[in-house]
């Protein structure tokens, strides 16, 4: 209870500081009513956030939004206007990630190529808005019989190596394969190559996660790796998110049981979320993820909404809000 407070009141000082006056202290969700599906967040050395969302088959693939508060969004850029879109990569611009790479940036993001493979791409940039630029010519990670899509990194601080994360989309076979798993790989220093092999961390074996678990996302607390993810079906309510730990980065990982994140009666279907720390604090952290609006789940306009809650501790599990999005005005 005492994180639970504390982590509230740093999450609350924060925005008072950036945001004084402009919302009275307070948000709701979401904080960005407009379409930002699988958003990829990163906060940058100048306290400025930064998120990449899905931007299907438009033009400029991946809009970029910035924000000095976690509430206030605004697009600054794409991480690939038309003109700087990989030649492999033909639709289907899924999930990107942006993380700092030794002295540079990279983005980490899923597309079909010209055989309509999903596939894992990088691209490489010297500022956090690019535009990023295609370093191989071909994918990262392509398998010529399944998908590959998902990615995140997470630098290893003992290190300083990066590891890729990344879905197995099996469940988009025809038919689709019963599990999907979750696998992570070593990088190189510059973050465009796989090196060694590649280790499975989770896959779907609990009730509520369906046919499928995707989305991952990882950070360390006290000595514990977190594995965030998302599972089930993202169309509806059974989209939730979820999370493992472990003591080592590569294997050993244990599930809570029930999601950290489920629906409730206003936002249905919430998942594929970013965990950043907040500026004042290397310990406290808030969640950055998308959901639909009730009544408007795959619907003329299919909004998948930009959230924000934030984390608490209880027995070094994370705890969000209530167990679901929330839907009364939040201290900012």
């Amino acid at each position: 209870m005492v994180r639970c407070c504390a982590a509230a009141l740093l999450l609350s000082a924060l925005f008072a500081c950036l945001h004084d006056g402009v919302h009275g202290g307070q948000y709701t969700n979401p904080v960005v009513n407009e379409q930002c599906p699988d958003p990829g967040a990163i906060l940058v050395e100048d306290g400025v956030y930064y998120v990449a969302t899905t931007s299907q088959g438009n033009s400029d693939a991946f809009p970029i939004r910035a924000s000095k508060d976690l509430v206030n969004w605004s697009i600054v850029s794409y991480v690939f206007p038309d003109a700087h879109k990989p030649k492999w990569a033909a639709t289907d611009f899924w999930a990107p990630e942006i993380h700092r790479v030794k002295d540079h940036y990279v983005v980490y993001f899923a597309a079909r190529d010209t055989t309509g493979m999903l596939c894992v791409g990088v691209g490489v940039s010297s500022k956090v808005t690019g535009p990023f630029e295609d370093p191989l010519g071909h994918p990262l990670v392509r398998n010529s019989t399944v998908g590959n899509i998902d990615p995140t990194i997470y630098i290893d601080p003992a290190s300083n190596t990066p590891y890729l994360f990344w879905k197995e989309d099996g469940n988009g076979r025809v038919p689709p394969e019963p599990h999907t798993p979750i696998w992570v790989q070593r990088l190189s220093d510059n973050g465009t190559a796989l090196e060694g092999t590649k280790h499975m961390t989770i896959w779907n074996d609990l009730p509520w996660e369906g046919n499928l678990v995707e989305a991952p996302w990882v950070i360390h607390r006290h000595g514990y790796y977190y594995l965030f993810y998302s599972a089930n079906a993202f169309y509806n309510g059974s989209y939730a998110v979820g999370v493992a730990r472990s003591t080592d980065l590569l294997s050993g990982y244990v599930k809570q049981k029930t999601p950290v994140l489920k629906s409730n009666n206003i936002w249905i279907g919430p998942g594929h979320c970013s965990v950043v720390p907040l500026p004042s604090s290397s310990d406290d952290y808030v969640i950055i993820y998308h959901s639909w609006h009730v009544g408007r789940v795959g619907g003329p306009s299919n909004n998948r909404v930009l959230m924000l809650d934030s984390i608490h501790w209880s027995d070094d599990w994370p705890v969000v809000h209530d167990g679901t999005p929330s839907t009364t005005p939040q201290r900012d």
